[in-house]
């Protein structure tokens, strides 16, 4: 009678690799131990607060609640709150993405703005507060009289005549003027101090102020003297040789009041 032999190594030897790989297989563990572990470990509440604080920002951010809605403007005279308003147009944007100064810019190259200042207000106001430049003289130039400011920048062509005390200055050379060009503020500077001083201070009323590019400020009295003082520097020293010459009776058509040593002349031939 034939049999199998028993083999009893090989039988152990297999078993043990079953054991073996038993062992050694990877353990799922169930979902009440992963939400037990996920707790303890808190990764389950740092998950729940990502999604809340992403939902919470996605609202700040775009929900119409925070939404510019009013804006204030303060500040306006020759401008309409309106072309304001239009010149910056918030109304509508998210009020956590808008720069000021950028927003602002369009309004500082307006001729009418000196400065201007935009401020937000949590949930849903903008304010802009703005210094217009004010008219302080005209300046004439080819026929047309300008609105200009204390610093010398042109606001616009003025749509009426000046009144009979206003400070107008006549542009001999007729140079070309537009707005927000700044003029010769030492020029404007100088002819509002005579505007004052010379009939104040030395009893001569200028009929015409002017300004030269190559002469600069010049003064035209009623008898058709034409004083030229330049620029403001050593005005004191002009002024006083001035008076000497005024209180001396000294007769002169053409008085040249810029070198150290003055010029004049009295010509009566009717050449300047």
């Amino acid at each position: 009678m034939e049999y199998n032999p028993p083999n009893t190594r090989k039988r152990l030897a297999a078993r043990r690799r079953r054991l073996s790989q038993q062992s050694t297989a990877p353990v799922v563990p169930g979902w009440r131990w992963r939400l037990y572990d996920g707790l303890r470990s808190g990764r389950i509440v740092s998950g729940v607060l990502f999604v809340i604080s992403c939902s919470l920002l996605f609202y700040v951010l775009f929900s119409n609640r925070f939404r510019v809605q009013t804006v204030e403007v303060v500040g306006a005279e020759l401008l309409s709150p309106e072309r304001i308003v239009a010149a910056v147009p918030l109304r509508g944007l998210p009020i956590w993405l808008i720069d000021e100064e950028q927003a602002i810019a369009p309004l500082l190259r307006s001729p009418f703005v000196e400065h201007a200042r935009l401020t937000l207000s949590l949930p849903d106001r903008a304010r802009i507060v703005i210094v217009e430049r004010q008219p302080a003289i005209y300046w004439r130039s080819n026929g047309i009289d300008y609105l200009v400011d204390r610093q010398g920048y042109v606001i616009e062509p003025a749509t009426t005549p000046p009144p009979a005390d206003a400070l107008v200055i006549v542009d001999t050379s007729n140079l070309p003027v537009e707005p927000n060009m700044r003029l010769d503020s030492d020029a404007i500077m100088l002819a509002r101090e005579l505007a004052w001083v010379l009939p104040h201070d030395i009893g001569l009323q200028p009929a015409q102020i002017g300004w030269d590019f190559g002469l600069g400020v010049f003064v035209r009295t009623a008898q058709d003297q034409m004083i030229v003082f330049g620029r403001s520097e050593h005005l004191k020293r002009k002024l006083t040789i001035l008076v000497y010459l005024l209180t001396d009776g000294t007769a002169f058509t053409y008085l040249d009041l810029r070198p150290v040593n003055p010029f004049y002349q009295n010509r009566t031939d009717g050449r300047p």
